[in-house]
């Protein structure tokens, strides 16, 4: 969250959410057609989404790999060593070019 332009990132995000949430629909069309590679991290003490519903998008992507961690909200920033573990694991396997994660 400190490294420039985050901030200006995520406030973008959130004063536009409601054009995010309207373009569920083509997210998940999206993701039924095309069948990317998937990697779900979960914080099972997420207070703001619920994780039946990020679990739905399995119905999409089928194989889409899921771990829950012990952690919350931002589980990036207080888990960021047990995910980033998955997450190099995940691009190795899954023949994501180095370099093109972010």
């Amino acid at each position: 969250m400190n490294l420039p332009g985050r901030m200006d990132m995520r406030r973008a995000l959130i004063s536009d959410y409601a054009n995010v949430i309207a373009r569920f629909d083509a997210f998940a069309d999206y993701l039924r057609r095309w069948q990317p590679p998937a990697l779900m991290l979960w914080g099972r003490h997420e207070p703001y989404f619920a994780l039946a519903g990020t679990v739905s998008w399995m119905g999409d992507l089928p194989r889409m790999e899921a771990h829950i961690l012990d952690g919350s909200h931002f589980l990036l920033e207080t888990r960021a060593e047990s995910a980033l573990a998955f997450i190099l694991e995940f691009i190795e396997r899954t023949g994501q070019p180095k370099g093109r994660a972010k």
